[in-house]
């Protein structure tokens, strides 16, 4: 009866053993979405905790598109701990590729958010994992506060879908050029200005001709002289 019980756990083992062993696969809930899985963005130039709530906008973004079956955050990070990987530094395209296997998906995300001076750059490829080749890229740049980019991750997916973006939507994220406030009365200063340079030359031309008359008068004979 003991070796019967033996056995018994010892079959229950090993088919817990194969089946945890398969990669999971995330089934998309719409057969014309495609599951996709993105990778934390790398910050080079800002915080790591500015880079994961980028992250998880450009998720939310990707949600919103309506083209992908986003895996989210913590279930891929319970996934990928239950098959023993970390995603920590898995910033190459070798190991998104890797990752999307474990996980099941069509397509991985993987990028970059830097800064230089006052400039953000974003930079997202994705990938197909069956054959690990870059199906598309996103090249993205704003200039001004770190908030701008929320906008931005926005225009980005819609590189990554394949959407072409509207010109106003381009224009929402470029910083808004500063016009500097006229000073009232600069207007009434600049025809002052120009009506004293005309009465000034006005005078000018006068004083000339009253001068060049006068040099055409006749001059008067000397007087005569005495016996």
């Amino acid at each position: 009866m003991t070796q019967l019980l033996k056995k018994t756990l010892c079959l229950y083992l090993t088919w817990a053993l194969v089946f945890f062993s398969i990669p999971v696969k995330i089934l998309p809930q719409n057969p014309d979405k495609i599951p996709v899985a993105i990778l934390d963005l790398e910050g080079r130039g800002i915080s790591a905790l500015e880079a994961a709530t980028l992250t998880d906008r450009l998720r939310s973004e990707m949600v919103t598109v309506g083209a992908f079956v986003v895996v989210e955050r913590g279930q891929m990070e319970m996934l990928l701990e239950e098959q023993g990987f970390q995603q920590t530094g898995c910033t190459s395209a070798e190991c998104a590729v890797e990752v999307g296997k474990l996980l099941g998906v069509q397509k991985m995300v993987t990028g970059s958010i830097g800064k230089l001076g006052a400039l953000y750059t974003v930079d997202a490829r994705m990938f197909d994992v069956q054959t690990g080749e870059i199906e598309r890229v996103s090249k993205r740049e704003h200039r001004g506060g770190i908030e701008g980019l929320i906008d931005l991750l926005g225009v980005v997916t819609k590189d990554l879908a394949g959407i072409e973006e509207e010109p106003e939507e381009i224009a929402a994220v470029e910083p808004a050029k500063v016009e500097k406030p006229k000073k009232k009365g600069s207007n009434l200063f600049k025809w002052i200005g120009v009506l004293a340079v005309a009465g000034g030359g006005a005078a000018y031309y006068l004083s000339t001709q009253d001068e060049a008359a006068a040099g055409d008068l006749p001059v008067p004979p000397d007087p005569p002289t005495g016996p």
